[in-house]
């Protein structure tokens, strides 16, 4: 392969995570404000570990801690600004442009590849995860990750590429559990390869085709599977062992509980209220049009090429797992959203080829407004991610923040709905009241009722609420305890009275 042919895809690359790069440096990432809905809890978290709370025993956790224990370990070695966790998911969110897109060359060629990543770029909500401190894309770049390994991977009688791969779901388990609905992927990948004789050498690679018997193929798929299961469990003992934080039985237990057990309390709703939102496919349908016409394209290959039901069977399984599971959150879209850009991609391909100004007129008048209609709809919505993000109300200039400073030097633990505030401030959070998603509160492991008993009992000096009408259920212990010190628009801080008593106006 000449030396330009082989270059080209990688500046296609540079180029494509360069315009990412871009993209997010319009975003505020030093600033103090919140980038996504659950940025608050994984930074209460990481201000509880810095503070040396236990998880899984003094702090309820549902996930794994390996996100956590990489962003105490930034806050603690490099800044204790917002952006170098920030900049951890940024890291990832490359990992997963990257994997995504050599899978996709791997089996459609360069230009698919090239779309599906610029898709995946423009696709909803990828600006504001890829930047704030979430678990989401770090949770689904290792897996993604371990799927390209072993589709692009060279195979070899060491068995490395597998044993990389299950090495990179280990990390995916260690950050959220989610990462397992990858593994059929990573099943179906090896039997494609070693019993499928779905693997043919394409134009684009240098992987050689590697013909066995059905009783060979059989028997390298299980040697295969071997090296990624033994690989999984050992690097997730060994990343486990490494965090030293938790029992992991009770860590499995947290998260089974949290989201599979039958939902006791109804005080919060329940996950029901919360199923899949099929309109979203009609909302973006920019890239839900091109998708219908690559699976279709991809139905019609799996008989010759066999490779071309992967990206179908990862679009089927998002859709089948995140279209039963309830609650259903906007931020999974990112699962959905890599195997529908590259059907896209796929659609987007051959309509290229097919276009025609004069032998095809009518086709290249649909496609020519399609592609204009999309890119402007593409665009417009890349430039109302960044501009909401930019205009989030900024922390570091709230007045209550101020507030909360003068309270600081006599203040254990701060209790607040808004958690990232308890990271702003350097305050802690009470552990056993620290993270309280909705999920928590539907499992019954906390309650109204328990979250007024565990503040009589831990008194924290602060008490952060939003500025509403909705009754809390501790009021008479902010009757009894607090006195109001701060108050406007969004906001009521309380101090304990002993607390006001010290501070000096």
């Amino acid at each position: 392969m000449p030396k330009r042919a082989a270059k080209k895809p990688l500046v296609i690359l540079i180029s494509l995570l360069s315009a990412s790069a871009l993209l997010h440096s319009l975003l505020p990432l030093r600033t103090t404000i919140q980038i996504g809905a659950d940025e608050g809890f994984e930074l209460a978290k990481a201000t509880l570990l810095l503070k040396g709370y236990h998880f899984y025993t003094e702090v309820w956790n549902d996930q794994p801690l390996l996100h956590t224990f990489l962003t105490t370990e930034v806050l603690k070695h490099l800044s204790p600004s917002v952006l170098d966790p920030r900049l951890v998911t940024s890291v990832f969110a490359v990992l997963l442009l990257t994997s995504t897109f050599f899978i996709s060359r791997r089996i459609g060629g360069l230009l698919v590849a090239a779309l599906t990543t610029a898709l995946l770029i423009a696709s909803p909500g990828f600006l504001e995860l890829g930047s704030s401190c979430m678990v989401e894309i770090p949770g689904l770049a290792p897996a993604v990750t371990g799927l390209c390994v072993l589709l692009v991977g060279r195979q070899s009688k060491f068995h490395v590429a597998e044993m990389l791969a299950g090495f990179c779901f280990a990390v995916a388990l260690q950050v959220k559990f989610i990462g397992v609905i990858y593994l059929p992927l990573a099943g179906l990948i090896l039997w494609l390869r070693e019993h499928g004789t779905g693997f043919q050498p394409s134009a684009n690679t240098n992987i050689p085709l590697v013909a066995r018997s059905s009783r060979d193929g059989w028997a390298e798929l299980f040697r295969s599977s071997v090296f990624v299961a033994s690989s999984l469990v050992i690097g997730f003992i060994a990343i486990h062992l490494l965090i030293g934080e938790g029992s992991f039985w009770l860590q499995l237990k947290q998260s089974w509980l949290s989201h599979f057990a039958s939902t006791k309390s109804f005080e919060y709703g329940s996950p029901a209220d919360h199923p899949f939102e099929w309109s979203i496919f009609l909302k973006n349908w920019d890239t839900t049009i091109p998708a219908i016409l690559g699976v279709i394209l991809s139905l019609r290959q799996i008989r010759t090429t066999r490779t071309a039901v992967i990206p179908l069977a990862w679009l089927a399984l998002d859709l089948v797992v995140f279209g039963i599971h309830k609650p259903w959150w906007s931020y999974y879209y990112i699962h959905n959203a890599v195997p529908l850009c590259w059907c896209a991609a796929i659609g987007l391909e051959a309509a290229w080829k097919k276009v025609n100004p004069r032998r095809t007129p009518v086709l290249f008048t649909l496609v020519a407004v399609y592609a204009l209609s999309a890119g402007a709809w593409m665009v417009s919505r890349v430039y109302l991610q960044v501009t909401g993000i930019r205009h989030s109300p900024q922390i570091y200039s709230s007045l209550v923040l101020t507030e909360i400073q003068r309270f600081k030097p006599y203040t254990k633990f701060i209790y607040t709905d808004e958690p990232i505030y308890s990271f702003h401030a350097g305050i802690p959070v009470p552990p056993k009241l620290g993270i309280i998603p909705l999920k928590r509160l539907w499992s019954g492991d906390m309650t109204n009722e328990k979250i007024a008993a565990e503040l009589w009992t831990t008194k924290p000096e602060l008490v952060l609420l939003a500025n509403n009408t909705r009754a809390v259920p501790f009021d008479d212990l902010l009757a009894a305890e607090y006195r109001l010190v701060y108050q406007d628009d969004k906001h009521r801080l309380y101090a304990q009275k002993s607390v006001i008593a010290q501070v000096k106006y």
